[in-house]
């Protein structure tokens, strides 16, 4: 390359084409910008052309080259993939696309099983051949379909971001077949076992303990559930009767447990009770109050409900999963947050409930991620058949008449 003297001058109608007098005549010279790998503005150019027609041929030569992807072809052969998942990561960190709990899981999926085979290949390297080995192995070693699908992904981030700024050609792992993998453990209980857990509860769990495990009832998820603070409730009346609206609009997470984003848009929501369960909320705020007073901790509106009861401190993420296998123990049942989520949006579109309500009640951004967390069960099952047994066994007095 070379940088563009101050006589060239654009030639009219000829974008990218210049003219410049030398002591053997007139010259042309081409010049073109381009944004490399790293997102940096670049310029190539080219001069000695003794007529605009042979600097125009030149030019469309590099346009295509540029368009193949071969002018960074040159970088592909020297970035291996963990430079490349570095660039990646720090893009997503520095524009703020990923949410840190995101970053934390890419980086443990990309540590644990990427790194270890792929770190040190360069990228233009890895073949469709050896990427399925890879995902083949992760089958036969047993890891959970969720696990290799979720590996997977991470793979797929980084080859189409290469492929989409000309580092490689084309992603070539595309369309990889997943053909096994682990089973993902169980995310359904019964109407029989979620009674028997909600029945064992209150004899298992402190008041203050119950009013967590009540309020998961309402399906929301645990970093929502953990996120709650003063503010999130409001009491009013509707139709001479109180009412609460809860509202979502913080998350406790691992790996932001000061508090942080939702999972969505559509996670920033408003849901209201009654009866009982607005009890519930009114006892916990109350004794988490006093929690904050016996503790001499400042209190105001964005202050945390559910607080270690020593220390005044915000429970850890983790408190909500030991309070459900407090309760699981002593049922017998293995039971988890999301397993609740699971069951109320079956049994609320079992029941009857609109599911564009359900789906806004949970937080989904689509009907097809609420439908997703439906299970088969008896009462849904029933519910069908009772609605076409009439018409089963056709009219019920020719039959009997029949036989």
């Amino acid at each position: 390359m070379m940088s563009m003297p101050r006589q060239w001058k654009p030639l009219k109608r000829h974008p990218g084409i210049y003219e410049y007098e030398t002591k053997r005549g007139k010259k042309y010279g081409i010049r073109r910008s381009y944004t490399d790998i790293n997102h940096k503005y670049r310029t190539w150019s080219k001069s000695g052309f003794t007529s605009w027609r042979d600097a125009d041929i030149e030019l469309k030569k590099f346009e295509v080259t540029l368009g193949t992807g071969q002018i960074t072809a040159s970088i592909s052969d020297a970035i291996t993939l963990q430079a490349y998942f570095d660039k990646v990561l720090k893009r997503n960190i520095d524009l703020n696309l990923w949410r840190p709990a995101t970053i934390t899981q890419k980086k443990n999926y990309w540590n644990n099983q990427l790194k270890p085979v792929f770190g040190n290949q360069k990228i233009n390297e890895i073949t469709r051949q050896s990427y399925q080995n890879f995902i083949d192995q992760m089958i036969k070693d047993g890891y959970a379909k969720n696990t290799i699908i979720t590996t997977n992904s991470v793979m797929q981030i980084l080859m189409n971001d290469a492929a989409r700024n000309d580092v490689i050609v084309k992603n070539k792992l595309s369309g990889i077949s997943i053909d096994g993998g682990k089973s993902p453990s169980s995310k359904t209980i019964t109407e029989k076992q979620y009674n028997q857990l909600m029945a064992v509860a209150p004899s298992v769990l402190s008041k203050y303990q119950y009013c967590m495990l009540a309020l998961l009832t309402l399906g929301e998820r645990r970093e929502e559930l953990m996120g709650l603070q003063f503010s999130s409730f409001k009491f009013s009346q509707w139709n001479d009767e109180e009412v609460c609206a809860i509202q979502f609009k913080k998350g406790r997470t691992n790996a932001e447990p000061e508090g942080g984003d939702l999972k969505n848009n559509s996670s920033y929501r408003t849901i209201y009770v009654r009866g009982e369960m607005l009890n519930i909320c009114h006892y916990a705020i109350t004794y988490s109050q006093n929690i904050y007073s016996k503790t001499h901790r400042n209190i105001n509106d964005e202050s945390f409900l559910f607080v270690n009861e020593k220390t005044g401190m915000p429970m850890g993420v983790q408190q909500a999963n030991k309070v459900l296998n407090k309760v699981g123990e002593a049922a017998g049942i293995h039971i988890t947050p999301h397993i609740f989520r699971h069951y109320f949006a079956t049994m609320a579109l079992t029941n009857g409930q609109v599911a564009t309500d359900v789906m806004h009640w949970l937080g989904h951004s689509s009907l097809q991620m609420t439908q997703s967390y439906t299970r088969e069960n008896v009462r849904g099952a029933l519910n069908v058949f009772n609605g076409m047994a009439p018409t089963l066994l056709g009219d019920s007095d020719d039959e009997h008449q029949s036989l």
